[in-house]
């Protein structure tokens, strides 16, 4: 949490997701069902291209491997074909080094089994300087202003929740996609405004895909109360009151009689039955247990170089189809059939939800399983870095040791 772990947050906090909105406005590719070992892009549809032009970088030194992008604009990193997260990079400006940790929410991810990863201190400070809001940002506020962003998260999960166990108690929600749209009152925001309350210092839309597959939208204004900072503490992931100055008032937006009709059947229920707000630490306690169990024990380099050994056998094919692919289109074809290879083998659950999205052709279903996926090869690659770095301090500690 840097150096502002007990001190109060004189500062309203950053609400914005790494990245900023992930909502894809611009359409990705329709796919076909993967066939195995297959590409699972159909090939009369023109890939998404990397930020910089086509995902091949043809002026590069001679003898150095291009960049290769997969047809979700993400790089390839040539070193182990593994995805690159050049978020995770220093900033230029940056004077002190920063955690490249994640943490896990709690908020279930539509599409998936798993569950949305917060952004580390370091992706969310170069967020923050992408978006030129990072000038007064001190390196040590990062930890705190991280927490805040995720506990912020996890309270509006928590009333997103509530509504839905309170209007349909079978709809068992998870979180879909969401877009900050900090400039835009809600009708509700609009009339508090006008009545003197002030204006929310943030708005999401978020929205939620339940158990039949419906999805519906809530929007979620954010408040900031200047009075109420002095009372501020650095938050844990589920603390429900320690960042009293923000407050937020979650509900689904008006796009249908049924969202009208849970407006107005809410706080009438919430009346009668005496409920209260919700609970996230007993939440909290839920989950986490759940979590608990599905822990991965730490790898050993035997099983490092073994699964690494089987990506090099199994995923020979896409590997050379990437060292021998001629232009935009086959480069980003080629890494994405290879990242679905290598999911095969390193997170067989998840590479199925992924196939499986394909085959349903849901656009929204297809990028969260694919990220989902991209997840788990991700924290495998920093699993199978951290294997390897303990062999080595074991290595040197053992030479040191015989050297004495």
């Amino acid at each position: 949490m840097g150096n502002q772990a007990s001190t109060p947050v004189k500062t309203a906090p950053v609400a914005a997701a790494e990245g900023g909105c992930p909502v894809k406005h611009d359409k990705q590719p329709v796919v076909a069902p993967v066939a195995e070992g297959g590409c699972p892009v159909k090939h009369d549809k023109k890939p998404v291209a990397a930020p910089e032009g086509c995902p091949v970088k043809h002026d590069k030194p001679a003898g150095e491997q291009p960049e290769i992008y997969n047809v979700y604009g993400q790089r390839i990193d040539p070193t182990n074909m593994m995805p690159y997260n050049p978020n995770q990079d220093p900033n230029d400006e940056q004077r002190y080094p920063l955690p490249q940790e994640r943490v896990q929410s709690t908020i279930p991810k539509g599409g998936t089994e798993g569950t949305w990863l917060y952004p580390s201190e370091q992706m969310f400070y170069n967020a923050l300087k992408r978006k030129g809001k990072g000038e007064d940002v001190h390196e040590g506020d990062v930890g705190t202003i991280v927490a805040i962003h995720n506990n912020m998260n996890e309270r509006a999960w928590a009333q997103v929740e509530q509504y839905e166990k309170i209007c349909h108690p079978e709809s068992e929600p998870r979180l879909l996609k969401f877009c900050g749209r900090p400039d835009e009152l809600t009708p509700i925001a609009w009339v508090k405004n006008v009545l003197g309350y002030g204006k929310p210092f943030d708005r999401h839309d978020w929205t939620i895909l339940r158990s039949d597959n419906t999805q519906v939208r809530y929007v979620i204004d954010y408040y900031f109360d200047d009075e109420k900072t002095t009372e501020d503490k650095v938050p844990e992931l589920h603390s429900a009151s320690s960042v009293k100055s923000i407050s937020m008032y979650a509900r689904p937006a008006v796009d249908s009689v049924d969202s009208i009709v849970d407006r107005i059947k809410f706080p009438l229920v919430s009346l009668f039955n005496g409920l209260k707000e919700p609970n996230l630490a007993e939440r909290a306690a839920l989950v986490e247990k759940a979590h608990d169990s599905d822990k991965e024990a730490p790898l050993s380099p035997a099983e490092v170089e073994a699964t690494f050994g089987k990506i090099k056998e199994s995923c020979k094919n896409a590997f050379q189809t990437i060292k021998t692919c001629q232009n935009e289109f086959e480069c980003s074809q080629a890494a994405t059939a290879l990242q679905l290879c290598m999911g095969q083998i390193i997170c067989p659950t998840d590479a199925t939800t992924f196939k499986k999205a394909i085959e349903k052709g849901n656009e929204d279903h297809i990028e969260a399983a694919f990220e989902a996926m991209n997840n788990s090869i991700e924290r495998f690659q920093e699993r199978s870095a951290e294997a390897m770095r303990l062999q080595a301090a074991r290595e040197a500690a053992a030479a040191a040791k015989k050297n004495e």
